[in-house]
């Protein structure tokens, strides 16, 4: 949808609610509450009314690091009752004890240089949940601190026999002791991994909880295809998982078939058949760009789409020539070459080739095309050409084999003109206004098209802005100065949060940030 299109849909459903503002996001002048609008409030000398159309958000606040206060999270701010928003930072709650394992002969002994991992479960911005960490020492003593929510508390004793889960913890607890079992108690499993009914050679082999957790350290299999794990005393109920070798061959030498990373299998011993595997092949080809030159040292990435229950992922270097041989296993595969990001490389992503069968298909050329290039023009929310300095970057969405990758962006000019030049894609772009314009991010997505040839976007206008305003404060009500708080909002698929403003205290522990003043501002128009 384009931009135009997308304002015209808000317009269209506008009825149902507030006219949005479209001002500088500065308020009116006040000394009492009296002298607002009915919907206002008077903080900090400026009336203060509600969203006009964002409704929820989240928050995190950091204190400086030399206040001994810890991070605060917040979800569902409703910002239509108020834009005035309060944090109070509570000091973070500790934990210290010791790590001890039992002995077969009776009796304990500590254990040095294990990990403690504390991991949140119940954070209030679930892609942002913190896992913390500290090790034992000699005695076996660790000391832990952090923010008040409910954790899991997780260590890994080295080096790294069966990790042993601890109750979750929720409050301040000191003295902790952690017992780990004693060697004897450990419970082994073997077996045998089969392919087909053949020994399969060469596999990474651990075990699993039922959420996927790792319960072991891996083993990988031996030339009988044989393996043997270690796990907590029951065992607990595990499952199998199975993939290529964690060591990558010698330098030098040839890659051998790859091995699928499978999903995790229940294992009956004494033995676990994957079934047969595809026979060995090998992808050749040749990486190219615009004018049939040879791009060295490009990457090549292949990724089978076979089966939904393993899948096999392969990596090559284009050598001086251009030149590339993948060793696969026959099948389904989506191929794309990489060249290097960097600015002097003219080339840009060949995109995702869809390779049939392997088995049989040709030698593979890879065409990567001059990076695409793009004008567009900026706006403010009365419809004015925005000015200079309005910061833009510009983040490609990862594809299925192609992490993100950044585009060249030059910030706008006087008349609100900027020019991007990247991968072919889409882009998620952030344009961040100079702070003496009081306008707030904006967060929108793009495609750039085109093999080097200039296109131009369409047009982009900043949402009207919305000052949300507060003070942080310790739990004895007194300012933090320098806190930093970070407004977020969900993107479309409602999994990821999107930065939509920053704001840090005054002496005061007075904070203003400026969100956009729009239904869904991480949404994609």
């Amino acid at each position: 949808m384009t931009f135009a299109a997308a304002m015209a849909v808000v317009s269209g459903a506008a009825c149902a609610i507030r006219a949005p503002r479209v001002n500088d996001g500065r308020a009116a002048p006040c000394s009492s509450t009296a002298q607002c609008e009915t919907d206002s409030v008077c903080f900090l000398g400026e009336c203060r009314g509600g969203s006009s159309q964002l409704s929820m958000v989240l928050a995190e606040v950091r204190a400086p690091a030399d206040q001994q206060l810890g991070v605060l999270q917040r979800a569902n701010i409703d910002l239509r009752g108020s834009a005035i928003v309060d944090f109070q930072l509570q000091p973070p709650l500790a934990v210290s004890g010791t790590v001890v394992q039992a002995l077969d002969q009776g009796g304990t002994a500590p254990v040095a240089g294990a990990s403690v991992v504390l991991s949140d479960l119940v954070a209030p911005i679930p892609d942002r949940a913190a896992s913390l960490s500290a090790q034992t020492d000699a005695s076996g003593a660790f000391a832990i601190s952090f923010p008040a929510s409910t954790w899991s508390l997780l260590v890994l004793p080295p080096p790294f026999p069966p990790e042993q889960a601890v109750q979750q913890l929720s409050s301040t607890a000191t003295g902790l002791q952690i017992s780990l079992p004693a060697q004897g108690q450990l419970a082994r499993v073997s077996g045998t991994l089969l392919a087909g009914g053949s020994p399969l050679p060469g596999a990474r082999v651990s075990a699993v909880d039922p959420r996927g957790q790792p319960l072991s350290s891996p083993s990988t299999t031996d030339a009988s295809g044989a393996f043997s794990l270690l796990l907590p005393p029951g065992p607990p109920p595990y499952f199998l998982q199975v993939g290529p070798p964690s060591e990558p061959p010698a330098s030098g030498a040839p890659l051998p078939p790859p091995i699928p990373a499978y999903t995790p299998r229940a294992f009956s011993r004494p033995s676990l058949d994957l079934g047969p595997l595809p026979d060995p092949a090998t992808l050749a080809g040749k990486v190219i760009d615009a004018r049939g030159q040879p791009i060295a040292s490009a990457r090549v990435y292949a990724l089978s789409v076979d089966s939904t229950s393993w899948a096999i992922s392969r990596l090559a270097t284009a050598d001086a020539g251009g030149n590339f041989s993948l060793s696969l296993r026959a099948g389904h595969y989506v191929v794309e070459a990489v060249p290097d990001a960097e600015p002097a490389q003219p080339s840009g992503l060949s995109g995702e080739i869809d390779v049939a069968e392997v088995r049989t298909a040709s030698p593979l050329v890879l065409t990567c095309p001059d990076r695409s290039q793009a004008t567009g023009v900026l706006v403010r929310p009365d419809g004015q050409r925005a000015g200079a300095g309005y910061q833009i970057s510009a983040t490609r969405m990862p594809d299925r084999l192609v992490t993100s990758r950044v585009a060249r962006a030059t910030p706008t000019d006087a008349a609100g003109t900027f020019h991007l030049v990247g991968d072919r894609g889409r882009y998620r772009l952030e344009i961040v206004p100079p702070a003496d314009t009081h306008l707030a991010r904006k967060m929108v997505s793009v495609d750039l098209v085109g093999d080097g040839a200039p296109a131009l976007l369409p047009l982009l206008q900043l949402s009207p802005p919305l000052s949300v305003v507060g003070t942080v404060s310790n739990p004895a009500r007194q300012a933090v100065a320098g806190a930093t708080v970070d407004f977020f909002a969900l993107d479309s698929g409602g999994t990821r949060s999107v930065l939509i403003a920053t704001a840090l205290s005054d002496a005061f522990g007075h904070y203003r940030a400026l969100l956009p003043d729009v239904p869904s501002p991480a949404e994609d128009p």
